[in-house]
């Protein structure tokens, strides 16, 4: 149904008549029948309860955040230690068993406090007592959450000088928030923390640094004592002893400058000042026992040669990684990350993707690949987003809009393969002379006695069906995956075998004739007969005959990973385990979701607590 206004069940906002909020009890406060305009419930059943309007499961992801345990649609046992409490009152109205902390209105005389984070319970009806305040907030002395000043991100108390997280990307020092190159001499900006971090703690010994932008690390300019500072290839720097030995370490990058006083690159030609103290550009690694002379370089870096009379680099044609002849594009041996060589021995790299030259091509889409047996495209290894390997080419993928005709198309139909990974292809082509068959967008003249126009698919052929704006064969993927068999007037007869797709009942040749079991936002055939999947479906069988009026849903036989099938086959929920995404059998979990971790069996909560704007998620 098309925007249905829908009720929360399980954190998801479902159409009042959709089996979900069937089997939730969700109704009005009266216990009487919503209405396909209704937004919220008023009352649950069974082992579902009440919370701001929605109906919830406590085997549920959602539900299990606020509940342990119900009865009768209401919660017995809140999660308190998840920025919940219990409502003290003998005989709450229903639904507020459980209030947020942060919920200022509660039920109108026991309520939490306005943007709190964690909360005490008061020991009779009235406001709870809060403990820490949600980010941007700070717990005032009269126990309320003031908002920070608009200096901080997070705050200890007021003012400026009470952040504890800074906004405006700038940096904490010391209380205050200092802007980049502001955090003095001992200090260097932490991106990871954004803060004004000890260059001492980072690098032992060391007392003055500075962030290298390049590697992302903090760059030792003194230290202490009598060592000095040593910044390898990589970034990494450390304090050593003074010594030639200590500075060419173990890989030989660096050789020690003439007045001891630091550590310098093989390829350095630019820092000493002392020509005895200048390295050579492109070196990678160099010897220098001794002062009075100058580093000597023993090998290059990558798109360098190194020229043994002179103990130099010069450096190789344009992408060359290794090569024969300095300075000559087609003296390359090697090549660059995402480049190849265009011939066999020697030749010239030229780009994966663009390049051209002797025959030789590049893929588009493509990133990294290697030199083909004889002149032609690249063989290709990775492509880009947007792009899938094909062999060895690249394919654009449907996520890439400019598949389906640029910005003016749309790639929304959505297709499950045999092992239950989502495929895109076009549902709307952008260009008005093409049209979508099979998934991708094809010339009007190629469509197979389909009946499309203005970038969509009407209706379909014989032996193919009508699926989210296009026609797909039974033939051939992506069709087959979904149907096996199609009448002669274009509709889906039989579903593929592997069965997460059903059978429409009832569909005629202008509408979608095949639905995937997972799929609860359905497909209407009229205003008032439609058809949905489960939320969380593997595998269905489809209603016996089409529905009067009203929403029918298909019947699920298996649910996903880390789903269990409910007793009324309308239904899949967690495994009964709080966090648990996958279980080896009942009550049994082997793996746990973002925000748990597994201890045995079962799933404990490694923090994060619950706020309004996340109760619920609407499709």
């Amino acid at each position: 149904v098309d925007d249905p206004a829908g009720v929360p069940v399980d954190g998801l906002c479902r159409p009042s008549s959709s089996p979900q909020a069937i089997t939730a009890g969700c109704a009005g406060s009266d216990g009487a029948a919503l209405t396909e305009s209704s937004t919220a419930c008023g009352m649950c059943s069974g082992g579902f309860f009440l919370f701001m309007g929605g109906c919830y499961s406590t085997k549920s992801t959602s539900g299990s955040e606020i509940c342990t345990a119900a009865e009768g649609g209401k919660c017995t046992t809140c999660k308190t230690d998840n920025g919940l409490f219990k409502n003290p009152v003998a005989s709450p109205t229903l639904g507020s068993e459980c209030i947020l902390c942060s919920d200022a209105n509660g039920d109108g005389t026991t309520k939490g406090v306005e943007n709190c984070n964690t909360c005490t319970a008061p020991s009779s009806a009235g406001p709870a007592k809060c403990s820490t305040c949600e980010d941007g907030y700070y717990l005032n002395d009269q126990g309320a959450c003031q908002k920070c000043n608009e200096a901080c991100i997070t705050c200890s108390g007021e003012g400026a000088t009470k952040c504890t997280l800074c906004a405006g990307g700038k940096y904490l020092k010391d209380s205050q928030c200092v802007a980049k190159g502001s955090c003095g001499v001992d200090k260097y900006e932490d991106d990871d923390s954004m803060t004004c971090a000890a260059c001492s703690t980072a690098i032992t010994g060391c007392t003055g640094c500075e962030l290298d932008d390049t590697t992302g690390k903090p760059k030792c300019t003194t230290c202490d004592s009598e060592k000095i500072p040593r910044t390898a290839l990589d970034g990494t720097s450390t304090c050593v002893t003074k010594g030639y030995t200590e500075c060419q370490g173990d890989n030989n990058e660096l050789f020690m400058k003439e007045d001891q006083s630091a550590c310098l690159l093989c390829g350095d030609a630019t820092t000493g000042t002392e020509a005895n103290d200048k390295g050579k550009a492109g070196c990678k690694t160099c010897t220098k026992s001794a002062n009075g002379a100058p580093p000597t370089c023993t090998a290059c870096k990558e798109g360098f040669i190194f020229e043994e009379s002179s103990k130099s680099c010069s450096t190789c044609g344009t992408n060359c990684a290794t090569c024969s002849e300095a300075t000559t594009e087609n003296k390359c041996l090697t090549c660059k990350e995402g480049f190849f060589l265009a011939g066999s021995g020697e030749g010239k790299c030229i780009s994966c993707e663009t390049g051209s030259d002797s025959g030789y091509a590049g893929v588009p889409g493509c990133t990294a690949c290697t030199t083909p047996a004889s002149p032609g495209p690249a063989s290709c290894s990775t492509c880009k987003i947007g792009y899938a390997l094909q062999g060895a080419t690249c394919v654009k993928t449907c996520e890439d809009d400019s598949a389906c005709g640029g910005t003016a198309g749309s790639c929304k139909a959505a297709v499950l393969d045999d092992k239950g990974a989502f495929h895109y292809y076009c549902s709307l082509c952008g260009e008005s002379d093409k049209v979508p068959i099979d998934g991708k967008c094809v010339p009007s003249s190629s469509a197979n006695g389909n009946q499309c126009s203005n970038g969509a698919c009407q209706s379909c052929a014989a032996n193919y069906f009508l699926y989210m704006g296009g026609c797909y064969s039974v033939s051939k993927e992506p069709g087959s995956l979904m149907c096996s068999k199609a009448t002669t007037a274009g509709v889906c007869e039989t579903p593929n075998a592997n069965s997460r797709y059903f059978a429409v009942p009832g569909a005629a040749a202008n509408q979608q004739s095949v639905l995937a079991c997972g799929n609860p936002l359905g497909v209407a055939l009229s205003d008032t007969n439609a058809y949905v999947g489960i939320q969380d479906c593997k595998t269905c069988t489809a209603p016996s005959e089409a529905s009067p009026t009203g929403m029918a849903a298909a019947k699920c036989t298996a649910c996903d990973e880390g789903k269990i099938l409910t007793g009324s086959g309308y239904g899949c929920v967690t495994c009964g385990i709080a966090g648990c995404s996958a279980c080896r059998a009942d009550n049994m979990c082997e793996a746990c979701g973002d925000g748990y971790r597994l201890e045995g069996d079962t799933c404990v909560r490694t923090g994060g607590n619950l706020s309004i704007g996340t109760i619920v998620e609407y499709l």
